[in-house]
């Protein structure tokens, strides 16, 4: 009998597991602790802006009653010049009956006369979430007044530069927000929300030492601002992440080349590192176990086209994904090792990012790293919507 050849073929994995491997990023979480907000109160805008307030609880009829004693005691020590006195009383009868506004009204006008303007403002603002009718005297016009003349003067261009700063942030474009809010305190230098605002910003990018160090300069321009207390703590917690060792983005290189994943490991993302390590080995088992085999046959194929047993002359056994999958599972490697020591190199050094470019509501960059919201950080190319 002449002998026949029969090519038959078949494989292991479908080809298509490939194209999952054409995608890879992931972005970085900012810091864990409560942010602050941003200030958006700009000179000469308008009426100012009170910050919420929460409302408060209701009191029982003893502590009503209490705080009315208090503040009739209150009003003969204003009548006889006894402003710290006063001032004593009425803080502990807003604190026994936070929801009269009456009584915050009170307590605002002292702080008016002791020189306490931040914390008048901020009395005067809890007057007003009281009574929303502003129907408590001039509250109103007294708050402006103190607003007022808190204010430094500030140049047109420098507001200019602080509205630019606040959309950029809103945009999501937080690079461009900081360089507005330069140009805004370099215009202004003694505008304490301009550099609060860029405080702000600098956190969000995980720039904890500048961050801690714009708080910090509010505080010296607003030593009675009434959020002090707020700003002084996330000062703490901004310092605490700073003086904490940042690994050393070379290792983290060097690593993450020799095992892929483990330069995320290293900086402490698993999620990062369990993601470069499944996509490139997923590269290799698609390039390794995907085969094609060509079965020699001595005689015709079966009824169900295999080769009768016996018959088998050989069987060659190709793989040919294999170099396109080794190729790619070493360019996630790479490309893994690369967006680690960028990481922690922006991280450690908490320097400027390289140019970008911004087209319309989409920024792109080069190497570079910027945790914020709706940011999708690839490292060798960044686009952020």
């Amino acid at each position: 009998m002449p002998r026949r050849t029969m090519d038959q073929g078949r494989s292991g994995l479908p080809p298509r597991l490939l194209l999952v491997l054409s995608a890879l990023g992931w972005g970085v979480s900012a810091l864990g602790a409560q942010e602050l907000p941003l200030k958006r109160d700009v000179p000469g805008s308008g009426p100012y802006e009170c910050p919420a307030v929460a409302a408060p609880e209701q009191p029982g009829r003893d502590a009503r009653a209490q705080a009315r004693q208090l503040a009739s005691t209150a009003a003969q020590a204003v009548i006889l010049g006894d402003l710290d006195r006063a001032g004593a009383l009425l803080d502990r009868a807003t604190e026994l009956d936070p929801s009269s506004s009456d009584l915050a009204y009170r307590r605002a006008r002292v702080l008016e006369e002791l020189g306490e303007g931040s914390a008048a403002v901020s009395e005067f603002c809890r007057v007003l979430a009281l009574d929303p009718t502003e129907g408590v005297e001039d509250a109103r016009d007294r708050l402006e007044a103190l607003v007022a003349a808190d204010r430094v003067e500030i140049p047109d261009s420098a507001v200019q530069a602080f509205r630019e700063g606040l959309v950029g942030v809103d945009a999501g474009l937080l690079e461009r927000a900081v360089a507005s809010f330069d140009s805004a305190t370099a215009r202004a230098p003694q505008w304490a929300d301009a550099v609060y605002d860029r405080g702000v910003v600098l956190a969000r990018l995980g720039r904890t030492s500048a961050a801690a160090r714009d708080l910090r300069r509010y505080l010296e321009l607003r030593p009675d601002a009434p959020d002090a207390i707020a700003v002084s703590q996330r000062i703490g917690e901004l310092q605490s992440v700073a003086n904490v060792r940042t690994p050393s983005p070379g290792a983290a290189l060097t690593l993450g080349i020799l095992i892929p994943g483990m330069g995320q490991f290293y900086s402490g993302r698993a999620l990062g590192g369990l993601t470069v390590l499944s996509l490139a080995g997923g590269a290799v088992a698609a390039g390794l176990l995907i085969q094609d085999v060509q079965v020699k046959c001595l005689t015709d194929p079966g009824p169900d086209g295999s080769c009768p047993p016996g018959q088998v002359l050989r069987e060659d056994v190709t793989r040919p994904y294999q170099v396109a999958g080794l190729g790619t599972a070493a360019a996630i490697t790479l490309i893994g090792a690369i967006e680690a020591f960028v990481h922690l190199r922006g991280l450690r050094g908490g320097g400027e990012e390289p140019a970008a470019i911004d087209v319309g509501p989409v920024t792109v960059g080069a190497l570079g790293v910027a945790p914020s919201r709706g940011r999708v950080d690839f490292r060798l190319m960044r686009v952020a919507f």
